[in-house]
């Protein structure tokens, strides 16, 4: 790929280390620590150019991860059907506190509520909602029409989205035996998610259509004209203009409301997109793919070209003060960037 030089680098190498197999799966905490998963089954800690694995390689894979609010807790589940839950406290060591053993199927997706002790995930075509201070399953709803792909709570926690076929269900938080809000797709939803301010619910679909709901005030709008699935959507942090990303095979699509229509331009990798989103508190928006490169982009400017992989990269996650950009290789790289001196304020 020829990019043009980079005169001054805003993020620079911090950290690199190697698992046995895939990263599956990247999250920070609310106060600055990095979990990490892999396909071997491998679960690690980072905080500040220190690891800490908790598991070694085992004989399943672990598939989805998340952080309580308050950042104390980590929930992380698989193929094997459990869903663990740590403790997570700065200068202890990190401590298994139970284990969900509802169903012994696979579990890859699930949600931390984004204030309270309560945790969403999937098993097949339903969703557990689990409290953490009772430990119990509290209700469990039913997505029907297919096994559910993603879970995307509302920013103030009052509304849960699950994308499957046929679209997005939305249940409300404070009446879960209410009917769910149905927002439909031709075909099915791969990824929902909500905007920062909660107005706007994005869903990427699988026949090649980008879905946009201005919550309450529908009807949708239906992007058409992709070349593939639309496999990943995020929302920019902004709150003053809503602008999403949206990813397709090698392109991502950023699309902006202004002067009452959608606006949009692509930008481009080489090879299959695998990972992408926005810098807290920044318009910088990370993007990672099968060719080896992760991107910076600021609009429709590249800024910085990042290759630290072999064979593709497979996630990516921003510290949630974007101090730190983490990277996870399909060969098993875990690679940690910090904001440089000469980077800092960009943005």
């Amino acid at each position: 790929m020829s990019t043009k030089p980079i005169q001054r680098k805003q993020f620079q190498l911090s950290d690199r280390y190697q698992f046995a197999e895939y990263i599956t799966g990247l999250t920070w905490s609310s106060a600055g620590t990095l979990a990490v998963i892999t396909a071997a089954g491998e679960l690690a800690i980072w905080q500040e150019n220190n690891l800490n694995l908790l598991t070694s390689p085992l004989n399943y894979s672990l598939n989805c991860l998340g952080f309580s609010g308050e950042g104390k807790y980590l929930a992380v589940a698989g193929q094997k059907g459990e869903v663990q839950i740590w403790q997570v406290v700065e200068n202890l060591d990190p401590e298994l506190v139970t284990t969900i053993t509802d169903e012994k199927v696979w579990i890859d997706s699930l949600a931390w509520h984004p204030t309270a002790r309560v945790l969403a995930f999937t098993v097949n075509r339903q969703i557990k909602i689990w409290d953490l201070d009772s430990q119990k399953i509290i209700t469990t709803l039913d997505f029907a029409d297919s096994s559910v792909f993603n879970l995307a709570w509302h920013p103030q926690g009052k509304l849960l989205a699950a994308s499957g076929h046929g679209g997005v269900k939305v249940w409300q938080s404070d009446n879960w035996i209410r009917q769910p809000y149905r927002l439909q797709v031709p075909g099915a939803s791969l990824d929902c998610a909500w905007s920062v301010d909660g107005q706007y619910l994005g869903s990427g679909n699988l026949d090649r259509t980008l879905t946009l709901l201005h919550w309450d005030h529908p009807p949708s709008w239906l992007m058409q004209g992709f070349p593939g699935k639309v496999s990943q959507v995020t929302w920019s942090p902004n709150q003053n203009q809503p602008l999403l990303a949206a990813a397709c095979q090698e392109g991502i699509t950023l699309w902006q409301y202004a002067q009452n229509q959608w606006q949009s331009h692509i930008l481009q990798h080489e090879q299959t997109i695998k990972a992408i989103a926005f810098a807290p508190h920044s318009s910088i928006l990370a993007t990672a793919g099968d060719d080896n490169y992760l991107q910076l982009w600021q609009g429709k400017k590249l800024i910085q070209s990042l290759t630290e992989v072999a064979n593709g990269y497979s996630c990516l996650a921003w510290h949630p003060r974007g101090k730190y950009l983490a990277a996870g290789g399909q060969n098993g790289e875990l690679i940690i960037w910090q904001q440089s001196l000469a980077g800092k304020g960009f943005g």
